[in-house]
């Protein structure tokens, strides 16, 4: 009987420790990029926008957007933004991350409008970027 409470409670501690949020590297983004353009059939000239951080309101940028933030669980398609996600990927090194969740949480809508996920994850990516370019460049700056 003890050895199975033992199993279960290191079971239940494996599951809670999988559920965290595990941070992407500059390898990570490097690797979804180039897996999301191939995916979405990004051209050259969009990447060159995208090395500008001018991202289009197009059918592509919009669906490679959103491969990123799935492929970085920052985003899904039923629920919308994983909010805390986000604030650990884009708060790494900061001690106080209050005003990060809340610039995020603004953005982060919750699709009232009934947009499809593509649209949706735009929407919040073109507004945090509005909001935060300095903080986003420095975080794919790092990455870079």
């Amino acid at each position: 009987m003890k050895n199975t409470v033992a199993i279960l409670l290191c079971a239940l501690i494996g599951l809670a420790s999988a559920a965290e949020y595990k941070l992407r590297t500059a390898e990570d983004l490097q690797k979804v990029r180039k897996e999301c353009a191939e995916a979405n059939k990004v051209t050259e000239a969009l990447i060159a926008k995208y090395k500008t951080f001018e991202y289009p309101d197009d059918e592509i940028t919009r669906n490679y957007i959103k491969c990123i933030f799935n492929k970085f669980d920052l985003f899904e398609d039923t629920k919308g933004f994983k909010v805390d996600n986000l604030v650990a990927q884009l708060g790494q090194g900061r001690e106080d991350k209050t005003q990060l969740k809340a610039d995020v949480e603004k953005c982060a809508d919750k699709n009232e409008q009934k947009s499809p996920a593509n649209v949706w994850a735009y929407r919040g990516f073109k507004c945090f970027l509005s909001k935060n370019l300095p903080l986003v460049q420095a975080a794919i700056q790092k990455k870079n």
